[in-house]
């Protein structure tokens, strides 16, 4: 029995050493075979009970991808990206158009968004009038259609929606992202001028969905910190590595900050709103 059990030891150490010892190809313009990211799973969000919930909030924030933190959001901005890598726009933008995640055109998920509209949205060719002269020199007006692809360059903003509770089984202040919209800015040319419209959102995303949180599990955001260990886009949610600011929480007129205040006034009540939050936090224990 103990021969027996001898050589299958032996066997499984050989087996091992061959395994640990095998050369496996790098990928062309690498130096080492690159799995971990691609085989990663999305982390389990854990089970909420009901009755261990005893206060919550929901908030929209902002995060505005000009502000240097942020940055990594917007770049790069070219759909091939870097070594794979590429910005959350592109990263969307592919899933959309392979049929991968699911789209909404409300932040409550409940208003399905067919793909292929917003591709057809994002796609669509412009009209431009053009003034042609003839042989005479008369001049006459011809309308072109210009074709438009998808660019990540007016996308500067990303809305995100999250519920805030407190939870008595894991002592502490919870945070679940719920939804994120990209939103782009809009311009239109008025008298031959073009004018800022403001921003809009383009679609919401289920953060909870099992797809899309794959999706962020395995495409990795490009930091510039640590090429070997760079962060995914699902780590850098969940790990709040990005400025971000309050634009509404739930109240019972269903109105955003901007609909009440503006400026300087606008901020404040966003700080005010972060501070409140924490205090409920602290508060809300004994130590």
């Amino acid at each position: 029995m103990h021969k027996y059990l001898l050589v299958i030891i032996v066997f499984c150490f050989s087996f091992l050493g061959k395994a640990l010892g095998q050369y496996v190809e790098p990928q062309p313009g690498d130096y080492y075979q690159r799995t971990m990211t691609w085989e990663q799973k999305p982390q389990d969000l854990g089970y909420v009970r009901e009755a261990d919930v005893y206060w919550g909030k929901l908030l929209w924030r902002v995060i505005d991808v000009r502000e240097k933190e942020n940055q990594y959001f917007y770049f790069p901005n070219s759909p091939e990206g870097i070594r794979g890598r590429k910005n959350l726009a592109w990263v969307i933008w592919d899933a959309i158009n392979a049929g991968e995640i699911e789209l909404f055109e409300d932040d409550e998920m409940k208003i399905p968004l067919d793909a292929q509209r917003v591709i057809d949205r994002a796609t669509r060719s412009d009209t431009v009038q053009m003034e042609v002269y003839d042989d005479y020199g008369e001049a006459d007006y011809m309308t072109v259609f210009v074709p438009h692809q998808f660019s990540s360059d007016d996308i500067y903003q990303y809305a995100v929606k999250e519920a805030v509770y407190l939870d008595r089984a894991r002592s502490g202040m919870q945070v679940r992202k719920l939804g994120l919209a990209p939103m782009e800015e809009r311009y239109k040319v008025i008298d031959g001028e073009t004018e800022y419209m403001g921003t809009s959102t383009l679609f919401w995303i289920p953060m909870q969905s099992w797809a899309v949180r794959v999706l962020f599990a395995k495409k990795e955001a490009y930091t510039e910190e640590n090429l070997v260990h760079l962060p995914t886009w699902e780590y850098a949610f969940n790990s709040f590595m990005y400025s971000s600011f309050i634009t509404r929480e739930d109240n019972v007129y269903n109105r955003a900050i901007h609909e009440y205040l503006t400026g300087i006034d606008a901020l404040l009540e966003s700080e005010r709103i972060e501070e409140e939050i924490m205090n409920i936090s602290l508060d809300m224990w004994e130590y």
